[in-house]
């Protein structure tokens, strides 16, 4: 009887280390967000804020940080 359980443990645990590992192997095959490549920061003609070129917004030749800033366009300097 004991020896049953044992082989039955053991069987259960096989399947679990199996499960986790699969899982652990997919996870690693998850895309990164990271990037090799570097991109360009640049400053919003408004405000100032350097962010990444890909999420700002370009109008009238300026560049700016979000659309909020496109509208109001250039800050005015006193």
């Amino acid at each position: 009887m004991i020896f049953r359980l044992l082989v039955l443990f053991l069987i259960v645990w096989f399947l679990i280390w199996i499960v986790r590992k699969q899982f652990a192997v997919s996870a690693d095959k998850k895309p990164s967000l990271k990037s090799d490549r570097a991109e360009d920061m640049v400053a919003c003609a408004h405000c100032g804020t350097h962010v990444p070129r890909s999420l700002g917004f370009e109008a009238n030749g300026q560049f700016y940080c979000g659309r909020e800033h496109a509208e109001l366009g250039p800050a005015t300097k006193p």
